[in-house]
């Protein structure tokens, strides 16, 4: 994966360099947002925007999709500078209807330090059906721990083409919960 693309400037036939700070900063200011308020949505320091705006570091891996969805935009977009190829509505109901996607299945793990581990496994098209009316996944773990508008972002990270461990929280009982798309 690249971080820094060649654009090509139409109006002085000239190619420039576009580094995935640039990108950022440039996004970031498109939406009005200050390197502080940024910072804070995503629970960083000004600092550390500034240090990826700069390129001198560039924001932690998980990062990555919550800066794209606060810019509105792709992951592709945010770390290759390319704009996602426009896909007729046709192309991507067979995308989603493909024997592929029919075989993924939404893994969630529970592991509590003095309970049983909880393994649930469930065929990805009937979790997105169980989004859809509305009941998220909290009724299937047992809480409400994954709530229906995670589930959505979680679904939408799947159409994007995103699989394999989602997500992986320790909780302050040091209950830890992983999710995976396989």
């Amino acid at each position: 994966m690249t971080l820094f693309t060649k654009k090509s400037d139409e109006n002085k036939n000239e190619e420039t360099t576009s580094t995935l700070g640039a990108r950022i900063a440039e996004l970031r200011k498109k939406k009005g947002y200050t390197q502080e308020e940024f910072s804070d949505m995503l629970g960083v320091s000004p600092q550390a925007v500034s240090k990826w705006e700069n390129d001198l570091s560039c924001p932690d891996i998980m990062l990555i999709p919550q800066i794209a969805s606060i810019l509105g935009i792709t992951t592709d977009e945010l770390l290759t500078g390319k704009a996602p190829e426009k896909v007729p509505a046709e192309e991507k109901t067979e995308i989603k209807a493909s024997a592929d996607a029919s075989k993924l299945k939404l893994r969630i793990q529970v592991l509590h330090p003095s309970k049983k581990p909880v393994n649930i496994s469930l065929p990805l098209l009937l979790v997105k059906k169980i989004a859809r009316i509305g009941n998220g996944i909290s009724g299937i773990v047992g809480s409400d721990a994954l709530s229906g508008k995670q589930m959505e972002q979680i679904l939408s990270l799947v159409d994007n083409g995103i699989s394999g461990e989602i997500l992986n929280i320790v909780a302050e009982d040091d209950t830890n919960v992983i999710i995976e798309i396989s």
